[in-house]
């Protein structure tokens, strides 16, 4: 074989067809009696033309199969005969390197393959598998051929998940904001519920409308700890390309994406209570319920058929699966121990029973008050049991702890909407199942108990991710070891007692001012631009107290009046690539206070441009400042700034 066979060529060929004749001249004809045709390929006389006629191929010989039969990579359609020999150069370093040479294997073809010879995996895991490749990967990647894959499309994959996230929130907060225009035309203008009478008058006002929003494959935000398993789901994959030498790179693993911090949970605050009754609106943060909420929930249910598993969820921290996994012979009541090595999860909809991950195994102390509830929970069983056997129907034999008031298996997913529908019977701050074992933790801290001791109890794997997660529930905590760490210093000139502060409550804002003509003023002013309307949404008139108390580091410390100055601020946000508005956010104002450091400026504008997640992502403009028509001008400077 030639240098050039071993190497490969390239050529040109076209599609042009000429009629088949047999050895007498005469046309072929096929079965339809319609002459065959057949193509010039490297023949056609047009190919020694000076236009450009035809395509260009390159050939490129790969040996001898396991059959011994020869193996050939061929493949065509270029436009010019630089763009076929980068093509052969390309194959040539596949074959240098042993990689599998595949140009119809594509990444959607290959994902699919892959996940089903997995047969070693969870089948929860195989699920969240499928829901990344269905959702995200096959639809941003699925057409593009394997061997071809970089890592720029994946880049983009993850940038249009950002993008899809900013229409998301604002489409959440359209209807957020409908439902609550609803709620108050109802208060207004509605009927009562039923049908209405006939030939009844219309309300006076028109219901508003509240919009439906389109289908589409990511319907939540996505947040950056998702984004990090959906990158982990594609990385698998492709590390296995690699040990197949379909590709040379794990293209996922070279893509960056902003990291995963842990969720940071917030204490439901008498303000954010009335902010949320005002409003309707949950925070986007963890929410956990202060310890008389709990106590009102707790009171609340007294008579609540499953009121043991509310104990253990908010005194022991026991999971929803962990509570339907529960079983009687890991339960000894003589120690007041629980083992917890089993759960209910639930895979597609269906519920599934598995041992939990080994820093989850555990075995749990009880509170004399929890022991009881325990031993009550068992003693309604027998009865329940027993009335059943007296009424003829059948009670299910198991050894789950937790079932429903005829015996039957729990469905994790009934402890949840069980849970919902007591909240909302309760009126209480809403929070989820999972949120109890935030109270839980905030229970155990606040009590004093060493965060190692918090860790095992909680079933975390590390004690950072308890530190990291709970730490900053009570203040008081962060307080009480900011005190204690001052202590440790001798200090001659160290005051002995705190500063005497009046604390004033602003909205959501707690502010502590040394001197009372500053208070009074600040109190004066703060419902004077309540009255005028100036505040927004904020409707919590300010209380002038009346005496001083000891600072106990609630609220930013002043010592004199804080200043503050109407801010107005334009928000838009483009997409990088098309420069199209995804959305934009009017020119508004309102009286902003020095306090709030955030807001708070004394610029007459000033504006910001950020491109998020990389260059690839969407640009958010900011402009802010004192001056209505200057933060317009820099506004509009800033759009034509990045249309350039």
């Amino acid at each position: 074989m030639s240098k050039a066979r071993k190497t490969g060529s390239v050529y040109r060929r076209c599609t042009c067809r000429t009629p088949v004749h047999n050895w007498d001249g005469t046309p072929v004809l096929d079965a339809h009696g319609k002459p065959k045709t057949k193509e010039l390929g490297a023949r056609c006389p047009k190919l020694k033309g000076r236009k450009p006629h035809g395509s260009w191929w390159y050939y490129l010989p790969l040996g001898n199969g396991p059959d011994g039969k020869p193996r050939r990579d061929r493949r065509g359609g270029f436009d010019d005969q630089n763009a076929a020999e980068a093509a052969l150069a390309k194959a040539l370093s596949q074959r240098t390197r042993s990689e599998v040479i595949d140009h119809r294997t594509t990444v959607g073809e290959f994902l699919t393959k892959w996940l089903g010879h997995r047969k070693t995996l969870e089948k929860s895991t195989v699920s969240s598998y499928a829901g990344h490749i269905r959702n995200y990967l096959i639809p941003a990647l699925g057409v593009i051929v394997l061997e071809d894959l970089t890592a720029g499309p994946i880049r983009d994959m993850f940038d249009a998940i950002e993008a899809r996230n900013l229409v998301i929130e604002y489409e959440l907060a359209m209807v957020a904001k409908a439902r609550a225009e609803y709620a108050e035309w109802k208060a207004r203008h509605g009927r009562k519920p039923g049908r209405p009478k006939a030939n009844a008058q219309p309300p006076a006002v028109p219901a508003p409308v509240i919009p439906k929003r389109d289908p589409h494959p990511q319907m939540k935000i996505v947040a950056p700890a998702t984004m990090h398993r959906i990158r982990a789901t594609l990385r698998s994959a492709l590390s296995q390309a690699v040990r197949e030498e379909r590709i040379s790179k794990n293209w996922a693993s070279l893509v960056e994406l902003p990291s995963g911090k842990r969720p940071k949970a917030l204490l439901w605050t008498p303000e954010r209570v009335a902010e949320w009754r005002r409003t309707g609106e949950k925070p986007s943060k963890v929410m956990v319920w202060t310890p008389e909420q709990a106590g009102e929930f707790l009171d609340a249910i007294e008579n609540d058929w499953l009121r043991a598993y509310w104990h253990l969820a908010i005194f022991r921290a026991v999971r929803r699966g962990e509570g339907a996994g529960l079983m009687k012979s890991k339960c000894s009541l003589d120690t007041a121990l629980i083992t917890v090595d089993w759960q209910i999860v639930t895979v597609d909809g269906e519920p599934l029973g598995k041992a939990p991950k080994a820093d989850s195994v555990r075995t749990v102390a009880l509170d004399s008050h929890t022991l009881q509830e325990l031993r009550d929970h068992f003693d309604r069983m027998d009865e329940a049991r027993q009335e059943a056997a007296e009424a003829g129907k059948p009670w299910p034999e198991h050894d789950a702890v937790f079932v429903r008031e005829d015996g039957t298996a729990i469905n994790p997913d009934y402890l949840t909407d069980r849970f919902e529908r007591l909240c909302t019977r309760l009126a209480l701050p809403p929070v989820r199942l999972h949120d109890l074992r935030h109270l839980a933790a905030t229970l155990m801290l606040g009590a004093g108990a060493d965060l190692k001791v918090v860790q095992e109890v909680l079933g975390h794997s590390t004690i950072v991710l308890t530190a990291d997660t709970y730490t900053s529930v009570l203040p008081s905590l962060d307080r009480e070891s900011a005190e204690k760490a001052a202590a440790l210093v001798p200090m001659k000139t160290r005051k002995a007692t705190a500063p005497l502060v009046y604390l004033l409550v602003l909205g959501r804002i707690e502010v502590a001012l040394t001197n009372r003509d500053d208070a009074q003023a600040l109190v004066v002013l703060w419902n004077n631009l309540l009255e005028q309307g100036d505040l927004g949404q904020i409707d919590a008139r300010a209380t002038m107290p009346s005496e001083p108390a000891p600072w106990t580091g609630h609220g930013s410390l002043w010592e004199r009046q804080p200043r503050y100055e109407h801010v107005y601020s334009a928000v838009a946000v483009l997409d990088r690539h098309s420069r199209a508005v995804l959305y934009q956010l009017p020119l508004a104002g309102r009286p902003t206070f020095e306090f709030e450091r955030d807001l708070f400026t004394d610029q007459a504008a000033t504006t910001s441009v950020q491109a998020r997640l990389g260059l690839r992502g969407p640009v958010e403009i900011v402009a802010r400042g004192t001056d209505q028509e200057a933060v317009k001008g820099a506004f509009a400077q800033a759009l034509q700034d990045t249309e350039t």
